[in-house]
């Protein structure tokens, strides 16, 4: 009776309990008879991508696996076809070089998200990785970043500059804020030929402020990838207005690669003209705008994230940063004397440097790779099974690392700390898809924290703060407000 008054309601109903009965089987087969159903992890993790997609939008992703892999073991079943490794010897294994006799660890499809041609970073093909690593390799060279130091180092004053007379205002200069002032001004005239004016107005520029927060979305792209049937969520977790701006940024992106490619060649070695060197006559606008997208964003937030991070810890030890201080303006008699060739020969900063990258690393998920059915750390992973290691949880293990949540430099000097394993913190990461701004990023580094500690005394504001209890993890790190004073040193005052 109730079937023939209400036909559409007993087939929505049946439609509904169908599809619940066929999840339910899959998450069934997930659990115990899946490919991986041998490796340990929680069951809801091995049953269903839902599990990864309620964490992984929470911010708290990187923290779960550390907390997991101290639970389940060095191998960790974080999704139905995923496995999160917590070795160094796994770390080598799946993103090091292809040997003879073992296939490469490809890109999984995290990185399909470019549109047209993709750029370096979400390149899966290593053939053409290869070609576009060739083109844009010198430009991150020593030998060119030597060459471009002038553009570093004139941003890089005045902000110093800045620092000392805006820390003075207002409570002092959110320092996390300031140093995305700087690093996003130097790789936007290394890109385009101009900065984006934040270090001289004090301010971040309205695309900056766009770029940061597109991260939450290539988040839930992720997750669309996953679960398909995520997608009837998505208008009600991205408001129209942030859509707007990601629109308002491809276009400003596009418009910003057509005036650099209109100003052709600019008689330097930045970034833009390599690229157009190797356009070999046909210019692709979309393929250079992607990757200018991805240079300002790889050469800028990751190094900025990093400043920051060291920056907090270094206030949060004094004896530390006195030490650097020290340093600092025992080699150094004036401020000139640091430049990037000189501040080279300071082991206690290249220390400072390499402790920060270790206790907060910038690019803290794990970075997926599609097994080819291979060996790793001595466990058989099928094919097509995706694969990492995570960052965050290698660099905080107690195997690794004495006093690992501890921010210690000297551990990097000498011999550093009895039972400590360098080779477990890879920031940069390894093998043929390792980051190719490093040489940039340690440039940026070693000269901003130099000169800084040369000519300031430092003050943490806010004392309360706590970097890691405050920062969640979209794709990159969003974190607290860290306020600092920046004051002219007795000597030079």
């Amino acid at each position: 009776m109730l079937s023939s008054q209400f036909p559409h309601y007993t087939t929505a109903v049946v439609a509904i309990f169908t599809l619940v009965c066929i999840w339910l089987l899959k998450c069934i087969y997930n659990i115990y008879y899946h490919p991986l159903a041998a490796f340990p992890g929680p069951k809801w993790a091995c049953a269903s991508d839902w599990y990864y997609a309620r964490w992984y939008t929470s911010g708290n992703w990187p923290f779960l696996v550390r907390d997991l892999h101290q639970k389940y073991g060095d191998v960790l079943r974080i999704g139905p076809n995923e496995l999160s490794f917590n070795t160094p010897t796994a770390l080598k294994d799946i993103y090091s070089h292809a040997t003879k006799g073992r296939r490469p660890f490809l890109k999984s499809d995290f990185y399909d998200f470019a549109h047209g041609r993709p750029d370096i970073v979400a390149v899966r093909d290593p053939v053409e990785h290869s070609i576009q690593r060739r083109q844009l390799a010198h430009a991150f060279s020593t030998k060119s970043l030597r060459g471009q130091e002038g553009i570093i180092q004139g941003y890089l004053d005045h902000f110093v500059d800045q620092m000392g007379k805006l820390s003075s205002e207002n409570g002092g200069i959110e320092i996390g804020e300031a140093f995305n002032w700087l690093t996003f001004d130097i790789i936007g005239d290394l890109a385009f030929g101009e900065s984006f004016g934040d270090v001289a107005s004090g301010k971040t520029h309205f695309w900056v402020e766009v770029i940061m927060s597109s991260f939450f979305v290539i988040t839930l792209a992720n997750i669309r990838k996953r679960i398909p049937a995520s997608v009837l969520a998505l208008p009600f977790l991205i408001p129209m207005s942030f859509l707007s701006n990601v629109k308002k940024h491809q276009k400003l992106t596009l418009e910003k690669t057509r005036k650099r490619v209109a100003l052709g060649d600019m008689g330097r070695d930045d970034f833009f003209s390599h690229l157009l060197k190797n356009q070999g006559g046909k210019l692709d606008e979309q393929y250079l705008s992607n990757q200018a997208n991805v240079l300002i964003v790889a050469g800028s937030e990751t190094t900025a994230t990093f400043l920051g991070a060291v920056t907090y810890f270094l206030l949060k030890s004094p004896e530390t940063l006195a030490k650097l201080q020290h340093e600092v303006r025992t080699e150094f008699s004036t401020y000139d004397q640091i430049n990037g060739d000189t501040a080279t020969s300071l082991p206690y900063l290249e220390a400072v440097i390499e402790e920060g990258l270790r206790l907060f690393p910038p690019a803290a998920i794990g970075l997926p790779r599609e097994c080819p059915g291979a060996h790793i750390d001595g466990h058989w992973v099928p094919e097509g099974a995706i694969v990492s290691t995570n960052p965050f949880s290698l660099t905080r293990d107690p195997r690794y690392w004495s006093r690992p949540n501890d921010f210690v430099p000297e551990r990097w000097i000498g011999e550093g700390l009895a039972g400590d394993n360098r080779a477990a913190s890879q920031p940069f990461s390894i093998g043929p898809r390792a980051c190719l701004g490093i040489n940039l990023a340690k440039v940026e580094a070693r000269l901003t924290l130099a000169k800084l500690a040369w000519k300031y005394d430092w003050e943490l504001l806010n004392k309360e703060v706590d970097l890691l209890k405050e920062s969640k993890l979209f794709t990159l790190w969003q974190k607290p407000d860290v306020r600092v004073k920046f004051t002219v040193t007795g000597g030079l005052a």
